[in-house]
């Protein structure tokens, strides 16, 4: 999905003349969504969720894709639909756990703008998807399916047993993405965090690359007024 905003006075804008991107990479459920979408209002960006934006185009949720298709022909989309927001300038893109790993997808990324890795610890990661699932196994089963790499989890009645699960799964899925994700302009480690203050450091550390500049004195984030 994408959104077009129109801040006329965002805290800090783009450097003159570099129009650059703001791509979000990281594990699932690292707040890459929620935090870009409040990093586009703070910084008066276009935002695009890179999952959302497929679903909307095959008219199929990606756990469908995944399902019906397999996990190629999902990464084969990510890829055609990369390649058809080259050219686009001034967003924050939110990417898939995944979109990262094939070198064409990565190529494209660092060309279209300024990486960032979204690196919160495993731990948690598991416990805002733990947090999310109500205690019923069929709820949690509807919450996580939406998830494919860890939809078989969701049956787990025990919400320790579940968090102790997810943790495992997810240091496994970023241990074998992180070489790449290391290869990110801009890392962000962020505990036990909201998506404002991931967003809030994110902006703070793209003005310190000098991706962004001050436009105005600097406040703190302030949900409300900002948005």
């Amino acid at each position: 999905m994408e959104h077009q905003y129109d801040n006329k006075s965002p805290a800090v804008q783009a450097v003159e003349g570099s129009g650059s991107n703001v791509i979000l990479v990281g594990g699932m459920s690292c707040g890459k969504s929620t935090a870009g979408w409040l990093l586009a209002r703070i910084i008066g960006y276009g935002f695009i969720d890179l999952d959302a934006a497929i679903e909307a185009k095959v008219g199929k949720t990606v756990a469908e894709i995944f399902a019906e298709r397999g996990e190629e022909a999902f990464r084969h989309l990510e890829s055609q639909y990369l390649r058809d927001l080259e050219g686009i300038r001034s967003h924050v893109i939110a990417c898939g756990g995944g979109a990262v790993m094939r070198d064409e997808n990565w190529e494209i990324l660092s060309r279209m703008g300024i990486t960032v890795w979204v690196n919160p610890p495993p731990e948690e990661i598991a416990r805002r998807l733990v947090a999310k699932i109500p205690q019923t196994p069929q709820d949690g089963l509807e919450q996580l399916k939406r998830r494919p790499l860890l939809a078989d989890l969701a049956d787990l009645k025990d919400p320790k047993q579940r968090h102790d699960k997810l943790t495992e799964r997810l240091k496994a899925l970023i241990g074998q993405r992180a070489g790449r994700y290391r290869q990110c302009r801009i890392t962000v480690a962020d505990s036990f965090s909201t998506p404002e203050s991931t967003a809030s450091l994110i902006r703070d550390e793209l003005v310190r690359d000098g991706t962004l500049k001050l436009n105005r004195e600097q406040r703190p984030f302030d949900r409300w007024r900002t948005l």
